[in-house]
Formats: structure tokens, C-alpha cells, sequence
């Protein structure tokens, strides 16, 4: 498994779920510093979340065909 796995939207998908990761871990952390900033833990939270939830499901994993260019299928004259 290596770079080719994520062409395209696969790389989005990977990244979709870390900035749910970072979303996770900043509203950890205003939580962490005053239990008076809830309201804006939650808020970013939810932002993250559905920033995250779209990339995650615009992305797709794609391969590209592994053809070159030009190829001319066999064909066998009867």
C-alpha cells in the first residue's frame, strides 16, 4: 500500500478524518482551560465535524489503470 491508494479523493478521505481528529482535540482542550468556553468547544467541534464528514464523503478511493497510453488491444484474424 503506498502512494498509489490515495489518487485523487483518497488523500481527502485521510485527511477529512484527521481534521476530525483535530476537532476532537481542540475541543479537549478549551474544555481543558475553563469549562466556561463549552459553548465554543461545541461549536468548533461541530465545525470540524462536518468539515471533516464532507471531505470524507467527496473523497473516494481511486485507482488509475494501469494501461499506457495508446495500448492497441489484441485482435486475432479468422
Amino acid at each position: 500500500m503506498g502512494y498509489g491508494e490515495y489518487v485523487e479523493g483518497g488523500l481527502m478521505k485521510v485527511l477529512g478524518g484527521f481534521v476530525i481528529l483535530v476537532g476532537i482535540g481542540l475541543a479537549g482542550y478549551l474544555l481543558y482551560l475553563s469549562r466556561g468556553y463549552w459553548v465554543i468547544a461545541v461549536a468548533a467541534f461541530l465545525v470540524f465535524l462536518v468539515l471533516g464528514a464532507m471531505m470524507i464523503s467527496r473523497g473516494s478511493y481511486t485507482r488509475k489503470q494501469n494501461t499506457p497510453m495508446g495500448r492497441v488491444e489484441d485482435v486475432t484474424d479468422k
